[in-house]
């Protein structure tokens, strides 16, 4: 699992088409805005879901850190395919991200899960602190 985290001012999103052949996600696809929240932008790789466990724990360990450390409780799990070419099958993804969603409300992070397997629009205002942009694997 490749992550992306950025400290956004400002983050919008609109999800725009469902992709075809991708597990559908029954969400609102109306257009949501948050601030002063950090962004994960979230690949998950080949072989991820069977090391599922291995996998959130040291991301969830990672976060409670990194959040910390910036102040800040709300996170986006945005899913991003862009960040790997061996990527999970997709209902193994879908599962992951989900799965991962869960796992972050357990511990009293707030999240919100961008839909998946849609074509969205989106902009960001990253702050320019030197925590404001980090690139992490699980």
């Amino acid at each position: 699992m490749k992550i992306l985290y950025l400290h956004a001012k400002e983050f919008m999103y609109k999800p725009q088409q469902h992709v075809k052949g991708v597990p559908r996600d029954e969400v609102s696809t109306e257009e949501r805005r948050f601030t002063d929240v950090l962004v994960l932008f979230t690949t998950v790789e080949r072989g991820d879901w069977d090391s599922r466990e291995e996998k959130v724990k040291g991301l969830l360990e990672d976060l409670k850190i990194h959040l910390d450390r910036i102040s800040v409780n709300n996170v986006v799990l945005y899913p991003y395919a862009h960040l790997s070419e061996e990527l999970e099958e997709p209902r193994k993804a879908f599962r992951l991200l989900k799965y991962l969603e869960s796992r972050l409300k357990e511990i009293g992070i707030e999240v919100h899960r961008a839909p998946f397997g849609w074509y969205k629009e989106f902009s960001i205002h990253v702050y320019g602190h030197p925590l404001a942009e980090l690139s992490r694997r699980f």
